[in-house]
This record gives structure tokens, C-alpha cells and sequence, in this order.
């Protein structure tokens, strides 16, 4: 198995001097993901929680509706293998027919439920990620997402690709059966607008980033998915859609 990160000598250079060590950085591999020998995807990522990136992108994705479909996966050293319920024969065939991806035919439904956090949650959920991100806090560039309920689960992720890092978290989840519409995802990441359509294909009623949203998710929350999207900076909260889910 491929290690998560590795050290490379380095030189580091500052006003004063120029010395010779070693830095980590993060191993990332492509691999291709294949379900029922059908070739769906490459997938780059670090080389760890294969399974739950496998899991991530096929719910997130709409190639699967349930996690219960997806009978074994195996990982290999450059390609995951699933096998999945005959469901997805005929789901797969039909869009493959069609020339699209299964998520580029869905339609997104408004989401309208009431499901609320505090914003005193919120922070309090960011920390505990951060506190538990390791590979944040050694490798500058690397990311985590986050999905949480109030029920007490709480799910984190990471990799250097912020795709990556949202399959996983999702996936994790999703082997605990956990219920997306009452939920909270944020990525320490740009919120995409891909990840708004995934996550509200999925059900989130709440996405958050610690980075940045770009005009257009803005404008997908508003128009198509009904979510609550918001941008946390260390002082305040921005919330750009639906704020009456924050409390």
C-alpha cells in the first residue's frame, strides 16, 4: 500500500540563511473505477479510504440512489473494482446510451426542509474538524469536509483534492446510513458549484466553506436547490441563501 505522504529533501531559504532538510508532502495516485467492469471514472486522490471515495462519487454522482446497491469493492494498486446491484445495469445503460452523466439528467428538487443549526454549532463543529484534520496541519494546501447532524454524528475527510475530500466524507457517512437531509456539509475548500449539485442531490439542506463561494452556487441555491449556503470566517458568519436555517 502506498503511503499517504512522503519526505523529499528541500531546501529552505529565509533572510538569513539557506539550509537542507526535508518536507512531507502528499503522495496522490489516479485510479480507475470500474463497476460491474464497466469503466466509469478516473479518480485521483491521496491512497487512503479508497472504498468510501469509491462509495462518495458513485452516490454523489447519481450513478447508485442507495448505498446498499453497491455490493463489494475492491481496491487495487491502480484501479477500484465494484460490484453493484443489476439496478445499476439498467441505470448505466440508459444514460450511457444517452451519451451523459447519470447526475446531468437529474432534476434537482427544492429542498424544503426545516432542518436547522446554531451558529455557535457551527463553529463548534469547524474546530473539532480542525483538531482532528492531521494531514491539514502538516501539508499546507490539503483539505477536509465535514458532514455533521444533530443527533451527534459527525464525519470528516480529507485529501489534497477537494473533490476528493467530499467523496470520502460522504461515503463514510453513507456506510453508517446516515440521513443527508438533516445534515450540515462544509469543506475548508472553495464551495464549488459542483458540490452544491452533488450535495443537493443528496439531500443537504446546508453547505458552508471556509474559503470562498463562487456567484454561481450562489445562484443554485437561490434558483434550483433551496440550500442554505454560507461562508464562516473567524469572526462572522456569511450566509448568502436561505438564512433561516442558521439560528
Amino acid at each position: 500500500m502506498v503511503e499517504a505522504t512522503r519526505g523529499v529533501k528541500a531546501v529552505k531559504i529565509t533572510e538569513e540563511s539557506k539550509e537542507t532538510g526535508w518536507a512531507t508532502v502528499p503522495n496522490v495516485m489516479y485510479y480507475d473505477l470500474y463497476v460491474n467492469g464497466e469503466r466509469i471514472a478516473e479518480l485521483r486522490a491521496m491512497p487512503f479510504a479508497l472504498q468510501e471515495l469509491a462509495v462518495g462519487y458513485l452516490l454523489a454522482n447519481a450513478y447508485v440512489e442507495e448505498p446498499h446497491l453497491i455490493e463489494s469493492i475492491s481496491v487495487k494498486e491502480d484501479s477500484i473494482e465494484v460490484r453493484a446491484d443489476s439496478e445499476f445495469e439498467f441505470r448505466y445503460q440508459y444514460f450511457k446510451e444517452k451519451g451523459i452523466k447519470p447526475i446531468d439528467a437529474v432534476k434537482i428538487e427544492k429542498i424544503s426542509s426545516n432542518y436547522q443549526v446554531s451558529r455557535n454549532k457551527i463553529y463548534e463543529k469547524v474546530a473539532l474538524a480542525e483538531e482532528r484534520a492531521v494531514l491539514s496541519k502538516e501539508i499546507p494546501g490539503t483539505c477536509f469536509a465535514l458532514i455533521s447532524d444533530n443527533n451527534g454524528y459527525f464525519f470528516i475527510a480529507e485529501d489534497v483534492y477537494s473533490d476528493s475530500a467530499f467523496y470520502k466524507v460522504i461515503g463514510r457517512a453513507a456506510s453508517q446510513n446516515f440521513d443527508f437531509r438533516r445534515s450540515m456539509l462544509v469543506l475548508s475548500d472553495v464551495l464549488y458549484p459542483e458540490f452544491v449539485v452533488y450535495s443537493a442531490h443528496l439531500g443537504v439542506p446546508i453547505a458552508g466553506t471556509l474559503r470562498g463561494v463562487p456567484a454561481l452556487s450562489i445562484d443554485i441555491s437561490e434558483t434550483v436547490s433551496g440550500q442554505t449556503i454560507f461562508h464562516l470566517l473567524p469572526s462572522s458568519l456569511i450566509v448568502f441563501s436561505n438564512p433561516q436555517r442558521i439560528i
